[in-house]
């Protein structure tokens, strides 16, 4: 009886793997929002829990996700659909132009300035840039694109020695005092200057020295990685938003445009962009490879048609994709103009045949009169 209760348990923990594994098997996709998600939690646990009060614990993650949100939005009001589509074609546009909704027919601008002013000839995805949305920005948002500084004055190891290092705003030692001493005199203070404290930490633990587990040094270093992650986080997750705010067709589009701005990964607006109703897909993978990418990569098949979180999705390569398409306008002009090239090239070495051709004959004939005149 017990062996019996024994091999019904093992065998309803082998099957509750088995789904497991199989749920896994059906359910590769990592969705955008799961993305952003896993962000904020890594935010939450590295940057938050332990610095803020019970009430920040709660607030600063919320904080950073309306930024996230901002930025989108501030993107797409940058780059509405139907500029999206001028730049890289889409269907069903409507004929839109942004510049001139918001300085030639902007009421405030037409009571306030002449006709012929200058401000009527911006153009506005670049009047409305980067710089002057991060310049409107309150302090406690602005300040997470700031440039990371590290803390001037570092201590070993305040226990046992009084050694120190002071570091410019990149980390890299200016001065060190006393921590020759600490690395058994292998190196000077003096000629520690201009390593960075990286460096420095690695030769401590290479000696041997004691380093406590909330060592300062440990600590500043983990600090600026921490902000450098959190910097290129907040961007890749503007993009993840822009992506699926956008739509299976604009959505991508727009969020290829981003990821070459920011220098965000070009790979991810391609992967979730496929749909495969989109009469102008071969215009978008031309892009995404014109800026760089690769026909070999992996790419979702109409991830914006899924039925729910958990739905499994087909996948196909960019070759395929190029593969099932028909050629572009552009394609096919760049064809015609390499076809009247080669035409235009053989129709000249013909010519440059038929002209040898010719003058072999007028010399065979010169030889001939000569011939003729001789045997006078």
């Amino acid at each position: 009886m017990v062996l019996k209760e024994y091999l019904e348990k093992l065998r309803s923990v082998l099957l509750e793997v088995i789904y497991s594994n199989k749920n896994k098997e059906n359910n590769p996709v990592e969705t955008l929002d799961t993305k952003v998600d896993n962000f904020i939690e890594w935010y939450s646990k590295n940057l938050v829990k332990g610095y803020y009060t019970e009430s920040g614990e709660y607030l600063k993650p919320r904080e950073l996700r309306n930024l996230i949100e901002k930025m989108a939005v501030w993107y797409e009001l940058r780059y509405p659909k139907y500029l999206v589509g001028d730049i890289i074609p889409c269907t069903s546009l409507e004929e839109k132009n942004v510049s001139a909704s918001m300085f030639q027919r902007n009421p405030y601008i037409n009571e306030q300035l002449e006709e012929d002013s200058d401000t009527r000839i911006l153009d506005w995805e670049r009047f409305y840039n980067f710089e002057a949305f991060l310049d409107s920005l309150p302090y406690e948002e602005k300040h997470f694109f700031e440039e990371i500084h590290y803390r001037e004055t570092v201590y070993i190891n305040k226990n046992v020695t009084s050694a120190h290092l002071h570091l410019d705003k990149d980390g890299y030692v200016k001065t060190a005092i006393g921590v020759s001493a600490c690395l058994n005199y292998q190196i000077s203070d003096k000629q520690m200057r201009g390593l960075h404290v990286k460096r420095i930490l690695g030769m401590l633990k290479f000696v041997g020295f004691p380093l406590p587990a909330d060592n300062e040094l440990e600590e500043v270093i983990r600090y600026a990685e921490n902000w450098q992650t959190l910097r290129n986080g907040i961007l890749d997750c503007v993009m993840y938003r822009i992506i699926e705010r956008g739509g299976s067709r604009i959505g991508p589009r727009r969020g290829l445009l981003y990821a070459k701005e920011f220098r965000r990964d070009i790979h991810i607006p391609m992967k979730y962009g496929v749909d495969t109703s989109d009469p102008r897909l071969r215009n978008f993978v031309n892009e995404y490879l014109k800026s760089g990418g690769s026909e070999d990569l992996v790419c979702y098949q109409d991830y914006f048609s899924r039925t729910d979180e958990r739905s499994a999705l087909a996948t196909t390569t960019i070759s395929s994709i190029l593969d099932s398409t028909k050629y572009t306008e552009e394609e096919n002009a760049l064809h015609q103009r390499l076809v009247n090239s080669l035409s235009n090239g053989v129709e000249l070495a013909t010519l440059k045949k038929e002209k040898a051709k010719q003058l072999r004959i007028e010399r065979k004939l010169e030889k001939s009169r000569n011939n003729t005149h001789k045997s006078w």
